[in-house]
């Protein structure tokens, strides 16, 4: 069932005493069947309200909250903002009301522009994934072994390559991927495992919230980085690696961000192969798009490792005569 701000407004109401909402201001959320508002009280007071529309996500909302509490007792604690109280839905399950998240939401071109920004989300990308294993544990996360993350990946690749859907070179690219096994020596970590525009939130160019948890899980911090690979501009993710690499306490394995670019390219796979599940003639001309603009790169990157292979070796024969 889904409400509309005035709604969320009573709802939130009464979920936390002495709250009087004035007025009500829109916050984005990333799943459709979440109702998400945020309130002003008449005290100036700011509270985001969230409501499920469905069983599914008050199951994903109750795992969010899970895991938001729990980290609360990290040093991600001042990025998470508190739950206030709850409210039982009519229709079963409850509404949760937490604190507004502090800031905007986070967009791509803020971090474009902000090395600050960048250096920001870099450190608060460590600390996330130096949560320790016992309050992922706490959280109740999934765990996920080296081998299950590699034989999901290799599992994707064959969904779609057996569909017809791969150049040869893309093919070529990510089987020579999933056979390189120092590239998959995992160390599973915490990780959000959702980041997004929505789910970051700035202020005077630091992060200031991060929100939805709903996916997190022990698996590879590679996943975290593979959005911001995909996304920005080769110095500026430079600039955010450098920034998370001095907040960890020990080295990040030697191929992590080529994993993270793995996993970039990977994701256009499970978007077609996800297309091709629900026959969905839009995503899946949309993914096949993105791995044509791939194999374009590839041709472009090979006919410049020939020229550069030709210029090689005329000027050895220059060289030599």
């Amino acid at each position: 069932m889904h409400r509309n701000s005035y709604s969320l407004a009573a709802l939130a109401a009464a979920a936390v005493p002495g709250l009087v909402p004035a007025r009500t201001m829109p916050i984005a959320t990333p799943a459709e069947d979440l109702d998400v508002a945020g309130i002003v009280g008449e005290d100036g007071r700011r509270v985001m309200v969230l409501s499920p529309g469905s069983t599914a996500a008050g199951v994903r909302l109750e795992r969010d909250l899970k895991v938001a509490d729990t980290l609360t007792g990290t040093s991600l604690r001042s990025v998470i903002p508190p739950v206030l109280g709850f409210v039982k839905l009519s229709e079963g399950g409850r509404c949760a009301v937490t604190e507004a998240p502090v800031g905007r939401p986070l967009m791509l071109d803020d971090l474009a522009g902000s090395p600050v920004l960048a250096g920001s989300l870099g450190q608060k990308l460590a600390r996330i994934h130096t949560v320790p294993r016992y309050a992922a544990e706490a959280a109740g996360v999934e765990t996920f072994t080296p081998e299950a993350m590699l034989a999901a990946h290799r599992a994707r690749i064959d969904t779609v390559t057996a569909a017809g859907h791969l150049p040869a070179a893309v093919s070529q690219r990510w089987q020579a991927l999933l056979e390189d096994q120092e590239l998959w020596e995992v160390t599973p970590q915490f990780v959000h495992g959702d980041l997004s525009e929505e789910s970051l939130f700035t202020a005077d160019e630091q992060v200031s919230a991060i929100r939805d948890w709903s996916s997190s899980k022990v698996a590879d911090a590679a996943s975290d980085l593979a959005w911001l690979i995909s996304s920005l501009a080769p110095e500026r993710f430079d600039e955010l690696y450098a920034a998370y690499r001095e907040e960890l306490p020990t080295p990040t394995h030697p191929r992590l961000v080529e994993r993270a670019q793995a996993l970039g390219e990977f994701a256009v796979a499970e978007w077609l192969a996800h297309g091709l599940e629900v026959g969905d003639e839009e995503i899946v001309a949309d993914a096949r798009g993105m791995i044509a603009d791939l194999d374009a790169d590839l041709a472009q990157l090979a006919r410049e490792e020939a020229e550069r292979a030709y210029e090689e070796m005329r000027a050895r024969e220059d060289g030599s005569v």
